[in-house]
């Protein structure tokens, strides 16, 4: 096993070995996005292939952001053979991943299983933030996906560098919601909602003022159920998506290309000043945990024949729960633990 640290800190440190033919990458006509002969702009921070450990710097066009990653387990449910042949750079591994912003800031967050690798992990308070710069780092992560396809990682590592290319295609153009207006534009800019404002950004500090959900799944055991995830998304007051979260649950992510859109949350919620949401399964030294994945075992059938157990479902029921009532979730209780099959993806509310 190897274990490497490196600062970039310096030109020669901070580029990372040129790979001319990737060894799973997408085809172009189908995500929009070209491959790269080389990972410019992405350097290595540090590296510890035991541990399962990477942290990156992606920098272009004077900003920056930095990718934390942590590889866990296999998935309990992880892509189908067909769905490997049709597109290799799936990852079948269980990843937590933040980005930050050049402060330090988490703007993407996603949990691969029932709670952080890292304890240190928690959702942030999303505030504090210049929403133009928020809005262009957002936007790095898709520019980021041909330095992915370009990088060369030790094959331990190999599984995170496909999730930073499902992190950056994961990138929503134009937000999925009901009832969501987009004005016409008569000059191109970029997309909106996620990409760009509905309205004019505010200037200065910026802060999350409202919530929303999603549901995403796709079927599984040959379409006898659903593998479902969730996407938590926070918005500021000019309607712009400036924080995302996303849940795997033992499988693949919610922003994953190979998920659809189950449902959408109706309306919003309004942040109560916190700038944080319940979502993640957190340390708390007052509820234990309070919110996130189910702590009972996991089982694909959800407990049908031991009792006690959870699957896919039943942490996106608890996670839908805690985002729309911004309360925790008893995470051993309710769907965690009650017995039956639970093969279908949770409504919205």
């Amino acid at each position: 096993m190897m274990k490497l640290r490196m600062l970039a800190t310096s030109g020669a440190l901070g580029l990372l070995s040129l790979a001319s033919a990737c060894s799973s990458t997408g085809d172009p006509a189908v995500d929009g996005v070209e491959p790269a002969p080389a990972a410019r702009g992405l350097s290595i921070v540090e590296m510890d292939e035991a541990a399962g450990k990477l942290v990156l710097k992606f920098e272009n066009d004077g900003r920056s952001i930095t990718y934390e990653m942590r590889l866990g387990p296999k998935m309990d449910t992880p892509p189908s053979a067909e769905e490997l042949k049709a597109n290799a750079e799936l990852p079948t591994y269980q990843i937590d991943a933040q980005v930050l912003d050049a402060s330090g800031q988490p703007f993407q967050m996603q949990m691969g299983g029932d709670s952080f690798i890292d304890s240190s992990w928690a959702m942030p308070h999303v505030e504090n933030f210049d929403e133009a710069g928020r809005l262009k780092d957002i936007r790095l992560m898709r520019d980021a996906v041909p330095a992915f396809r370009g990088l060369k990682l030790p094959d331990g590592l190999e599984q995170l560098r496909l999730a930073g290319i499902e992190i950056g295609l994961g990138v929503e153009e134009v937000p999925e919601k009901p009832g969501l207006e987009i004005p016409a534009r008569t000059e191109p800019v970029i997309g909106h909602g996620t990409l760009a404002p509905q309205a004019d950004t505010v200037a200065g500090g910026s802060s999350v003022v409202k919530w929303d959900y999603q549901i995403r799944n796709k079927d599984t055991a040959g379409g006898l159920g659903d593998h479902t995830g969730v996407l938590l998304r926070g918005w500021s007051s000019s309607g712009s998506i400036v924080f995302n979260a996303v849940s795997c649950n033992h499988g693949s992510c919610a922003n994953s290309s190979s998920m659809s859109t189950h449902c959408t949350m109706s309306g919003y919620r309004s942040d109560d000043g916190t700038h944080t949401r319940f979502f993640y399964s957190e340390p708390s030294t007052s509820t234990g945990q309070v919110s996130g994945g189910c702590t009972t075992g996991y089982s694909w059938d959800s407990g049908l024949l031991a009792g006690s157990r959870h699957n896919c479902n039943d942490d996106a029921e608890l996670q839908r729960n805690a985002i729309y009532n911004d309360a925790s979730q008893s995470t051993t209780g309710g769907s965690c633990g009650s017995r039956g099959l639970h093969n279908s993806s949770p409504g919205c509310h």
